[in-house]
């Protein structure tokens, strides 16, 4: 079984930071919750379309490179990391193979549940609204069971899960070293954003789905993470 390690060094490393991971997600939380409270998604979506579409929409760099490409880009990030577990690398020399496996059942993990709640979404994207030449009328994703009129589909941001979803790998990167694990974290951060972004300006997506996509991912992380290691520690004193 790959948890019957009792030495792991994750384990006592993630006793240690649990706190901190608590108090980050819950910092992106608020914000987040106070990004919609102040109802910002339609003011800065105004910035880059009006009620003729978004001009940026079909931008070859936007829609070919920085969402087809770079979309590719992380599934083969996925499959290389895959390949780590059973030809370790750089960091993952230090790992454990059972944490490399772990490293990437979260990752993967994170991808499909996001993209399982956006398929299941009845928020839909601002190029399908009225206010930006579509059919459907804004509503709140807070508003659960009413529909906009549009496609839905929605909510949250798929394409930025692409980056947010190696999150969990850079928990299981801590016992490689914490400059490697901050690296990694910030580097799917800065992705997740960027192409965020690039569906903001595209107008497939308000802000807002955005950080809620890093939020699911990094919940979905750290539950993952913490469950695994608060196992491990209670079957070590067993």
């Amino acid at each position: 079984m790959l948890l019957m390690k009792n030495d792991s060094p994750s384990a006592s490393i993630a006793a240690l930071s649990l706190r901190y991971d608590l108090k980050a997600f819950a910092a992106l939380l608020l914000l987040t919750l106070v990004w919609d409270w102040l109802g910002l998604d339609l003011l800065v979506s105004h910035w880059f379309g009006n009620a003729q579409g978004f001009p940026l929409k079909n931008n070859f760099f936007l829609e070919k490179v920085l969402h087809d490409l770079a979309a590719n880009i992380a599934r083969l990030g996925l499959l290389l990391v895959i390949i780590m577990v059973f030809f370790p690398m750089s960091w993952f020399k230090s790992l454990p193979r059972a944490d490399r496996v772990h490293a990437v059942l979260a990752t993967a993990l994170c991808a499909v549940i996001l993209v399982a709640i956006k398929n299941r979404s009845s928020v839909s994207c601002p190029w399908s609204l009225a206010d930006f030449g579509g059919v459907g009328h804004y509503v709140s994703h807070w508003t659960i069971g009413v529909v906009d009129g549009g496609g839905g589909r929605c909510f949250p941001g798929g394409h930025s899960s692409s980056g947010f979803a190696y999150v969990a790998l850079a928990l299981w990167l801590r016992p490689a070293g914490l400059n490697a694990s901050r690296l990694v974290f910030w580097l799917a951060a800065t992705a997740g954003m960027l192409f965020g972004a690039v569906q903001l300006v595209r107008g497939a997506h308000f802000f807002s789905h955005a950080l809620w996509s890093w939020i699911v991912c990094w919940g979905i992380a750290l539950l993952y993470y913490h469950t695994v290691q608060t196992w491990r520690s209670r079957i070590a004193v067993l």
